[in-house]
């Protein structure tokens, strides 16, 4: 079962996003807050972590900085407005797997999920590489 957590103030928002991540072998856990990442990391283990760009308590960018000092090993995707050029400049050095649009779709969370499976079978050969 591939675990994802999305940190997120407004669910509906990324409702139709959610239903391209949606299939039998995952499972998706919502949060509201970076605080409310940390508690929900500390207690489980998550595939992959998908961060609004703006939380509550802090900017989304600045939640995987947080993040990826903690658990280097988590893979993120960030919902950013940013630019390209910003975006890669903003997020150097964090690890970030993708840059996700605001508003995003369900072709952009299918987009994701391939790309996440396509990682995850290098190590899991459970799980099958996405063409």
């Amino acid at each position: 079962m591939v675990q994802i957590l999305i940190a997120a103030p407004d669910k509906e928002s990324l409702l139709e996003f959610s239903k391209g991540l949606s299939e039998k072998d995952v499972e998706i856990s919502w949060v509201m807050t970076c605080d409310d990442v940390f508690s929900k990391i500390k207690s489980n283990t998550y595939d992959l972590l998908v961060v609004d760009e703006k939380l509550s308590d802090i900017n989304g960018l600045k939640c995987i900085e947080k993040v990826v000092f903690e658990n280097p090993f988590l893979n993120t995707a960030a919902i950013s407005s940013l630019s390209p050029e910003d975006y890669h400049e903003e997020s150097e050095g964090f690890g970030v797997l993708m840059q996700i649009p605001v508003n995003p779709n369900a072709e952009d969370g299918k987009k994701l999920l391939d790309y996440l499976f396509n990682i995850l079978s290098l190590t899991n050969p459970d799980l099958k590489k996405r063409t």
